[in-house]
Parts: C-alpha cells; structure tokens; sequence
C-alpha cells in the first residue's frame, strides 16, 4: 500500500468514528439524486430530512477517491446505515475555509459572518472580511504545512473546508479528524468548466439550508453566461491566445480542456494550446513555448506581469514577440488588494459570467463597446 493509499484508509476510519448521529431507529430511504450541470467533482442525494453529500478527487491525479457526508438539521432522521460518514448538523454558523474561492461563495450565500477562520489572510480581497481579520473576529489558520491545528480547535468550527493541491492533504485532514474537527474535502478549483466551478456553490448552500438561493443565482449566472458566449460566437475572427508566464524556467500551460482554455473558447478565442488533451496546467520548457507563441495576437494572464516593460526585461526574447509590439497584452489583476490578494480568484469563481465578458472585451472589442473591464487590464 502505497503512503496515499494509507493516509486515505486511516482518515476514512477516522472519519467513521466521527460526531455521528445518535443511534435511531430509521432506515434508509430512495433518494432523489441532484446531479450537477456542469461540476464533476461532486454529488448531492436528497433523502427524506437529510442530504448525502458525495465529493469526488478533489486534489489534482486523484483517481477513485471519493468521501460522502451526511446533512440534517434533527440527527435522529438520520438512519443507522449511514452512522459510518461524518455527521453535520445543518444548518452551520461556525466555519473555517482554506480557499478564497470559498469565501466568494459563502458570501455570495449572505453567510460571510460564519467564518472564523481563514487560510493566508493576505490572499483575502473581501474588504468587509478583510475588516473582520483586522478586528480579531476571524482568524488566520495558517497555510499548508503551517496549519496552526490548535488555533483550528479554539475556533471549533462546525466544519472546515479543506482544500489541498496534492495527495499529502491526507495528513493534515488525519491529524483534524483526531482532534475531532470536521473536515469536508472540496475540489472546486479542479472543474474544468467555469460554470462547473461556480456551481460549488450550490454544493455550500447544502451546510446553511440555502439551497434555493443558490439554484436561483446560478441558474441566473449560467443564462448571462451563455447570452455571452452566443454573443462571442457572432465575431468574425478568432485571435490567437496566449497565456501565462514561466516560472524558474518552466512555463505550466494551461491543458487543452482546461478551466482556461475553456474560457478562452467561450470568449471567441483560439487557445495556441487547444490541441493538448490535458485538462491540468503542464510543464512545459520556453523553447517549445515561444516556437508556438511567436503566431500570439493575443496574451492574457501573465503571471506578476504589471506592464510590458516587465515582460520584455523578463525574456530577451520576448521582445520579438509580435503580441507584445502589438500592446495586447491583459492581465486579470485589475482587483488587487495592498497585499496582492486577487479578487479574480475570489469573486471572479462565482462570477464567470463577468470574466467571460471581460475576455470578450479582449479579444473582440467591437462586441463590447459598453462594458468597462472588472477583472481584466491591458498592460501599459
């Protein structure tokens, strides 16, 4: 058994012997499954007084990793077949989140005051969060490796949301679940649609009975979303697209059916890297890069970039780039905070409709002569 394997079946077992519902007397009853539209990393069964919640590798190469939680609001509606998952009495009004995408989302909910607790407050764009840090009613938990576990414990959170780029978040959800603070994976970041990844939020209302909000904002998210993309559809040319930035001399690509490369699609563009089946960021080195990246008309996204001058000191190279001669470049850090906090991966997860606008603005100008950048800047 590989260390994976192990750290998942221990936490599984941890996980059976955690806050279960007090031993009843029901059984289990057929379920209506609510099948997400466009997310594939999670599920929702609605029972009869109570949800199973179903989440689906949420860290990146995860393959056939799945975790389910139980929601009610009276544990005594839960039957004994399920007293093996995590129990979460809903709905929650103490809660700590690893990610900025999820503070988007529980804001979006109207619930933001149930945060206590929060992963690098200088990631956080939210200004009124942003006030509550500085006031001391919410905690900064640390980050990765540096998780402060007994400043989670003082919190006592209902539920933490954990987010973890690779395999070895396994540790850190163990060493949570043994000090009995509930722990629910989330896999957001993963989706490879941005209406996928927006629809996570129908996934939170679950632990705050706020289902019907949510159904109603994504539903309104995803008709704006495509009355755009309709909208980009009508350009009659295609600009080529480039993304990113190296990073110690690897460019990590956005993959073909990426979260980015759809994206870019959607908005009227042709992603250089359109062909590459991947739907993960790949390495890449910058001779192969720039080969393709010469034919850019368009550059989104470089990484730290804050003008084309950065850009052509970055890379000799660079400057015979006709994309960067050209002007064209747009970086989606329009939104920053004083400590580099990004709100395009904050607000911009539950608001893809308006990053797709932006794009659009991009790449075909002439269709959105009206519309003032949010996300998005053209470099200077």
């Amino acid at each position: 058994m590989n260390r994976e394997a192990l750290y998942l079946s221990l936490l599984l077992l941890s996980l059976a012997c955690h806050r279960n519902p007090p031993s009843n007397r029901q059984t289990a009853k057929p379920a209506e499954i609510s099948f997400a539209r466009y997310a594939s990393g999670f599920e929702v069964e609605v029972c009869s007084g109570y949800s199973l919640l179903h989440v689906y590798n949420p860290w990146q190469n995860s393959q056939g990793v799945s975790f389910s939680y139980v929601l009610s609001e009276d544990p005594g509606l839960v039957p004994d077949s399920l007293s093996h998952l995590l129990y979460i009495q809903t709905p929650v009004h103490r809660v700590i989140t690893l990610s900025t995408t999820h503070v988007a989302m529980i804001d979006q909910l109207g619930k933001q005051a149930t945060i206590k607790g929060i992963s690098g407050s200088g990631f956080i764009y939210l200004p009124e969060l942003r006030n509550r840090l500085e006031e001391g009613k919410v905690s900064d938990v640390g980050y990765d490796q540096g998780l402060s576990y007994e400043s989670i414990v003082a919190l006592q959170p209902d539920v933490l949301f954990m987010y973890g780029v690779e395999g070895s978040v396994l540790a850190s959800a163990q060493k949570l679940a043994e000090l009995d603070v509930p722990v629910v994976f989330c896999g957001d970041y993963l989706e490879a649609h941005p209406l996928g990844k927006a629809e996570w939020i129908r996934f939170f209302a679950r632990f705050y009975k706020r289902e019907k909000e949510a159904d109603y904002f994504f539903n309104r998210i995803d008709s704006l979303y495509h009355a755009h993309k309709t909208l980009a559809a009508r350009a009659r040319e295609q600009p080529l697209v480039l993304t990113g930035l190296p990073w110690k001399d690897t460019w990590y690509m956005a993959g073909g059916n990426s979260f980015a490369a759809r994206f870019i699609e959607d908005a009227g563009g042709r992603y250089l890297w359109s062909d590459h089946p991947s739907s993960q960021a790949v390495p890449m080195d910058l001779e192969s890069v720039y080969a393709r990246a010469v034919n850019a008309q368009v550059w989104i996204n470089p990484g730290a970039a804050a003008s084309l001058d950065h850009l052509r000191k970055f890379d000799e190279r660079f400057k015979n780039l006709a994309v960067l001669q050209s002007g064209r470049v747009y970086n989606n850090n329009a939104r920053l905070n004083t400590s580099g906090g990004n709100d395009y991966w904050e607000s911009g997860a539950v608001r893809p409709d308006l990053v797709l606008q932006d794009l659009i603005k991009v790449f075909h100008p002439d269709l959105m002569t009206d519309h003032s950048f949010i996300y998005y800047r053209q470099l200077k």
